[in-house]
């Protein structure tokens, strides 16, 4: 299994622009470059974006917590040097 696929158990697909995360009452893509800072808390992967937007993602260790910010990163990456 990818990384990308054992995200989707929390809720995130990682789009190559935008990342898409749902909850139970709604859904909400946020593009990559709207991304003002992100950052771990334990198991909590909190985004920040231009318009002051948070997301606040739970997952089930640290460790997944770090994966995932991680491969935002990578997405970030990919983008600006398109």
């Amino acid at each position: 299994m990818k990384r990308s696929e054992k995200y989707i158990k929390y809720g995130v697909k990682l789009e190559d622009r935008y990342l898409i995360y749902e909850e139970e009452n709604r859904k909400v893509a946020i593009p990559y470059s709207h991304m003002a800072f992100l950052y771990v808390s334990k198991n909590n992967l909190v985004i920040q974006t231009d318009s002051v937007e948070r997301v606040v993602i739970k997952l089930d260790t640290e460790d997944t917590a770090n994966e995932l910010f991680e491969d935002i990163l990578v997405y970030i990456e990919r983008l600006y040097l398109k």
